[in-house]
């Protein structure tokens, strides 16, 4: 049989396996097919080379002989492009996958501005818009932050000083603001008036000309101290310094006699919620009754790909089993407690530099389970206030 190797076609090795071989392949011969490298493994196997055209007719007969086809190996065109091929898209995925992390490895997520108030917040937010400078956009190609910092600093006047740092995907700026001050407001003609009732203790007059002296007893808006230097001259000055007055405060309190404690023995349940930006779908533990008295407290997981906060995240509910105890406290217990309370709020409305020097109780009562406290609280304070002077009156 003539050997042909038809190499731009194919050719491939064939193990043919039966006990009728030779009729299977004197009918193969018969239909034009060409066998090369014939070898015979044993009485039953038969390993020979064919083309791959041939390939066909070979799958035709095989069940009318009975015989069972194998491939070994194959070469030709045929099967070098086919590897080429497989190659091809394997390289091609390959490449698609660098391509779309470099772009996203590349991309700017989010931008953050620390140290400003809102309003100079959205102008640097808005130049850097201008800029090319926001999310969503490849960093390839952006200006480098110092040049974004020097640019920013030269559009916005109100900035003393800008920082721009690029974190990963993100880009981070801290930014000072210029304090301005008002010369022209200091230096109007202003006196102090007191703000409220109270007995003169010590006096700073920075500038202008005092109207009060020590232990005189002021009222609301008194002119403590005045910008006109000299009484009956047009000689005026922006008036400065401070008027400490003892004050006086009542505070009237009313406290329960009965406390309720409420107590939890570090029983909990817990309940999570799969989070999809306003919507919330339950995962585990949703079955739990509502029976019981329980405080509950709310934790959540937030996920970022790349610097980039998604939309996506756990929440997680925890239910303390709670026990309300109930307790009496005496009369004196409630006293110190509405002492405590009301020194407390007292704080929180004064100044920083006021300074409580008594406290005294002026009536205490007990009416229906509740204590009924007033008290009265004298106070070392600063109650001078600027007022401008009007001088075209």
């Amino acid at each position: 049989m003539k050997n042909q190797h038809d190499f731009f076609q194919g050719i491939m090795t064939v193990q043919v396996e039966g006990t009728l071989i030779e009729p299977f392949l004197q009918a193969c011969i018969k239909r034009g097919c060409y066998i090369t490298n014939m070898r015979r493994v044993d009485p039953s196997i038969v390993i020979l080379t064919i083309r791959l055209k041939d390939w066909k007719t070979f799958r035709q007969l095989r069940k009318k002989y009975r015989c069972k086809l194998s491939i070994k190996s194959g070469k030709g065109v045929p099967f070098l492009l086919q590897q080429l091929v497989s190659r091809l898209s394997l390289l091609f995925a390959f490449i698609v996958a660098v391509v779309v992390i470099f772009i996203l490895a590349n991309t700017l997520w989010s931008i953050k501005v620390d140290g400003l108030s809102p309003e100079l917040e959205a102008d640097v937010e808005s130049k850097l818009n201008t800029y090319g400078v926001s999310p969503g956009k490849l960093t390839i190609g952006m200006k480098d932050p110092i040049e974004i910092q020097q640019q920013l600093l030269e559009d916005i006047p109100d900035l003393l000083w800008i920082g721009v740092k690029k974190q990963g995907t993100s880009y981070h700026l801290y930014g000072v603001e210029k304090t301005r001050y008002d010369t022209d407001k200091n230096n109007r003609p202003s006196d102090l008036v007191a703000t409220k009732k109270g007995m003169i203790i010590e006096t700073f007059i920075k500038k202008g000309r005092p109207m009060v002296s020590v232990y005189d007893v002021v009222r609301k808006g008194q002119v403590l101290a005045t910008g006109q230097l000299v009484e009956e001259e047009d000689t005026f000055v922006h008036s400065e310094g401070e008027v400490i007055a003892e004050t006086w405060y009542r505070v009237a309190q009313t406290l329960p006699l009965k406390q309720v404690l409420m107590l939890t023995d570090g029983t909990v349940e817990s309940e999570y919620h799969l989070k999809l930006g306003k919507f919330s779908i339950p995962v585990w533990g949703f079955w739990r009754g509502e029976d019981g008295d329980f405080r509950e407290e709310i934790h959540g997981s937030d996920w970022n790909l790349f610097g980039f906060k998604i939309p996506i995240h756990i929440q997680t509910i925890d239910y303390y089993s709670i026990d309300r105890k109930a307790y009496e406290s005496s009369k004196k217990e409630i006293e110190k407690l509405g002492l405590s309370s009301a020194r407390s709020n007292l704080q929180q409305e004064l100044d920083p530099d006021a300074e409580i020097k008594e406290e005294k109780v002026l009536h205490l009562s007990e009416e229906n389970g509740k204590v009924k406290l007033i008290l009265m609280y004298k106070v070392y304070e600063n109650i001078a206030e600027t007022k401008y002077i009007s001088q075209g009156d």
